[in-house]
């Protein structure tokens, strides 16, 4: 059975994506007279929003299940488009402007000491590599639930998880503009006399993640944490079979975040707000609105 018709052919997420999208060019217009990639990024995004547009369209005509896949990656890849496109953009955007000096003296008036300073005592190479291992197992969470949930057709499920994680990820990725923070391993690079050498996988997977972030400037809130925490939640709600694994998997993450110096934790209580925040209107913008839109992917059951 198709899904009903609703008033409007888009999705909730893809009004989410073309927010984002929205504010996206809104920075791109405040550094239109100085950004280098001014004309890539204007194309780009015009080309992202006649993506969104088609999508939706083919979606409203194509209401059948064998598309779902369609549907899903697509999402995914405007998602990972928008993201990767914020190089060009926050670094132009906040030029010189740092937060690092008022985060660090926040946490060194709570703990008398920088805390990725103190963490130094701590360090061994066995340590450090079972904690980058699973500090790039972090990527996979989201993923793995995903497919866990589109696996066993469960939709609805998959929609409402990836509208609460985009809110979740857009949001922190707007604030990296307002408050742009690089974190410990930049700014405290001088007080860190002790390396994170570890035996074979730390270093490679330490050039992997710095490739894949498209900035430095990208600490405040911490989307590790708060997408740790969104994620974690998720599985409690959906597919409890691994809510207790994500729970250990989060704790021990979160306790990388200070050991690898990525963050100071400021940023990590800030990620814990949001990701609260996240969730409650991920929660209720989607049971309120659902209906007035249609689905981003068809469930047979509706």
């Amino acid at each position: 059975m198709h899904p009903r018709v609703k008033a409007s052919m888009f999705s909730l997420i893809d009004l989410l994506n073309m927010g984002f999208l929205a504010v996206l060019i809104g920075f791109l217009i405040t550094t239109h007279d100085y950004n280098p990639y001014t004309d890539k990024l204007y194309a780009l995004y015009g080309i992202v929003l006649i993506f969104i547009v088609a999508l939706a369209y083919f979606r409203n005509i194509n209401k059948h299940i064998k598309y779902n896949l369609f549907y899903l990656l697509s999402a995914v890849v405007i998602f990972i488009v928008l993201y990767e496109s914020i190089s060009g953009l926050l670094p132009i955007f906040v030029g010189d402007i740092r937060y690092d000096p008022w985060i660090d003296s926040l946490d060194k008036q709570v703990f008398g000491i920088s805390p990725t300073v103190w963490m130094q005592r701590l360090i061994f190479p066995l340590l450090t590599e079972v904690l980058y291992l699973l500090y790039f197992i972090y990527f996979l969470m989201p993923v793995i639930l995903i497919i866990l949930l589109y696996r066993n057709k469960e939709y609805r499920e998959v929609e409402v998880s990836l509208f609460t994680l985009f809110i979740n990820y857009y949001g922190a990725y707007i604030a990296y503009f307002f408050v742009p923070v690089e974190g410990p391993r930049y700014y405290l690079a001088n007080e860190h006399t002790v390396s994170l050498d570890g035996l074979f996988l730390a270093e490679p997977l330490r050039d992997f993640i710095n490739k894949c972030e498209p900035s430095t400037l990208d600490c405040f809130p911490s989307l590790h944490t708060s997408i740790l925490i969104v994620i974690t939640f998720l599985a409690s709600r959906y597919y409890r079979k691994i809510f207790k694994s994500y729970v250990v998997l989060s704790i021990i993450i979160i306790f990388s975040l200070v050991y690898l110096r990525y963050h100071y934790i400021l940023d990590i209580l800030s990620g814990a707000i949001w990701a609260l925040i996240s969730v409650y209107l991920g929660t209720y913008l989607y049971e309120k609105y659902s209906s007035r839109f249609n689905s981003h992917l068809v469930d047979e059951a509706l």
